[in-house]
């Protein structure tokens, strides 16, 4: 005999449910039941239109209620989930991403070249200086003094070619250099103490042959090496000369 099956129609969907099984529990659709309560088309009809009631909602609401909440809940649950949608959209921000540590490289690399440079610089300025004071003390050839103290132990660390450019053209232009200090001085250059003559030199080379050198960098080095090696205030003596040096061929720089 064939089981009989009774036909409910749950969230648009025909599910038979097995008389007398509590809870209306759905079970797999046989070709071969017998429908009882409800005629087949009735219930394919009912089908079809809680069907287009369900399709009309999700285009309306726009969120689709599970099947798990079947009995007469399905706008309220889509109302829900809708709200609940609604709610969290603008709630949500994009925040920025921190920036990159790399992003710093570059300038950071650039900052460090520079230093390194302006370094290397500073001690070919100080073997140079080394170079024409024993100049002054015992007269050669540029020449001579750039195989000297090429061999020094701090040239490692030094602008080489720097160091040679300063040695050559102080050397070569010691005339004209030494004329111009006379003009900017209230006393004689053979005067001069030899290391206040060395950095006088090598300071006003600068200011006269090397302009892409700031006139404060020409002058703050000479400063420098004056402290370093010189007599107790002869770097007040130097910065005096090589200032008004300066605002003579530096004049735009002022």
């Amino acid at each position: 005999m064939r089981e009989r099956t009774t036909l409910k129609v749950v969230a648009g969907k025909i599910t038979p449910a097995r008389a007398g099984v509590s809870g209306g529990e759905a079970q797999e659709f046989d070709p071969s039941t017998v429908w009882t309560g409800t005629t087949l088309s009735t219930a394919l009809a009912n089908a079809r239109a809680a069907e287009g009631v369900h399709a009309e909602g999700v285009s309306q609401g726009g969120v689709e209620p599970s099947a798990a909440h079947a009995t007469g809940s399905a706008e309220a649950e889509g109302t829900r989930h809708g709200a609940h949608a609604h709610h969290e959209g603008p709630a949500k921000k994009i925040r920025a991403k921190p920036s990159s540590p790399s992003s710093a490289k570059p300038s950071s690399t650039s900052s460090r070249a520079k230093h390194a440079f302006a370094a290397t610089r500073s001690v070919a300025r100080k073997l140079a200086l080394q170079a024409l004071y024993r100049w002054q003390l015992n007269d050669s050839p540029w020449q001579d003094l750039v195989q000297e103290f090429g061999e020094a132990e701090d040239m490692a660390n030094a602008d080489r070619e720097y160091f040679r450019e300063l040695v050559e053209g102080v050397w070569a232009a010691r005339e004209s250099l030494d004329g111009s200090l006379a003009e900017l001085m209230d006393r004689p250059v053979a005067q001069l103490d030899p290391v206040e003559h060395a950095v006088l030199l090598i300071g006003l080379f600068e200011l006269t042959a090397r302009p892409e050198v700031p006139y404060r960098v020409a002058i703050n080095e000479s400063v420098g090496l004056a402290k370093r090696f010189g007599a107790t205030d002869g770097h007040k003596f130097v910065n005096a000369v090589l200032d008004r040096a300066a605002r003579k061929l530096r004049p735009s720089e002022h």
